[in-house]
């Protein structure tokens, strides 16, 4: 895996203050360290710009209420506090911006929330965290990738809300060691009904006949790039919805794309060691990827972070 040597220097933001990457800063206490409390979003930083700002902090917000936090900061506490960082370290472009809320620090090592106070039994306040890094696309875009069909599954919504984009990442862990220790890029990951899910930090979609097909968003968080990918789709007048895709519809799609933040669609030339359509990135991903690149340079997308507008 290749890294920026710049992000070595870089300074994290924790409450108000900034510490280096290994730096011991968050409290043992502290509700996201303790019982995994903490939900988070990562935004892309391009030529001064936060990229759809309002969708990820919208996902943060709904991650901390189905989780119950006891005080969710409020947008412009999370805004300030990103602005703060990427001046600290001079970012303008290029960065992946991820953002961290806990409920804040507990007096006891209870999962109760009522354990989150101080020792004058005072709500503790939330954690804000930011933690910009240079970093560009995660995948070969041009080249396309391999995927395999993950052994593990996603958790249905029967056992627990999917939708909270919080640091609970056991399975998708496991599923993308499975497949590099396979020779691929990463996996597929079904949900207990046996329909496709997603793929460890990514979403997917595939095309057939001319169509884009994402799976329901009931296994998994909603994501910004699928989001914006389903609007690519309106634009360019690609017919696309949600669907339950099962592992016959994988079989025979012409394309098989994943949705990630830093990539944005990137096209798998095989699966399971079988070539996935020509066995080449597809023309609707190409399309897709061309759409998405202007998406990602239109201000009307970008929140201006160093104004001190809202994001809109």
């Amino acid at each position: 895996m290749m890294t920026d040597p710049r992000n070595q220097h870089i300074k994290h933001y924790i409450n108000g203050r900034f510490v280096s990457q290994y730096e011991a800063a968050v409290p043992l206490f502290d509700a996201g360290f303790l019982h995994g409390k903490q939900v988070w979003s990562a935004p892309r930083l391009i030529n001064k710009h936060i990229f759809r700002f309002q969708d990820h902090l919208d996902k943060i917000r709904h991650s901390a209420e189905i989780n119950f936090f006891p005080d969710i900061p409020s947008d412009e506490i999370i805004i300030d506090a990103v602005r703060e960082t990427l001046a600290y370290n001079q970012m303008t472009d290029g960065v992946h911006v991820r953002i961290l809320v806990t409920p804040g620090t507990q007096v006891t090592a209870s999962m109760d929330l009522a354990a989150i106070i101080d020792w004058q039994g005072e709500p503790s306040e939330p954690q804000v965290i930011v933690m910009p890094e240079y970093r560009g696309g995660v995948y070969d875009s041009q080249a396309g990738i391999a995927l395999v069909t993950s052994s593990f599954k996603r958790p249905g919504p029967d056992t627990v809300d999917q939708t909270s984009h919080d640091n609970n990442q056991n399975a998708s862990s496991r599923a993308l060691a499975e497949a590099k220790r396979l020779g691929a890029t990463s996996a597929l990951m079904y949900d207990p009904e046996g329909y496709l899910a997603e793929a460890p930090a990514s979403h997917v979609a595939i095309v057939k006949d001319g169509r884009f097909l994402t799976p329901h968003v009931r296994c998994c968080p909603p994501g910004v790039t699928r989001q914006v990918l389903l609007e690519a789709c309106a634009n360019l007048e690609i017919e696309s919805c949600e669907a339950d895709l099962t592992p016959r519809d994988i079989e025979q799609a012409d394309e098989i794309m994943l949705l990630g933040t830093m990539s944005g669609p990137v096209g798998a030339v095989s699966l399971d060691q079988k070539p996935v359509g020509s066995g080449a990135v597809g023309p609707v991903t190409r399309q897709l990827q061309h759409q998405y690149q202007q998406m990602l340079m239109d201000p009307h997308h970008g929140y201006p972070i160093f104004d001190g507008n809202s994001p809109s």
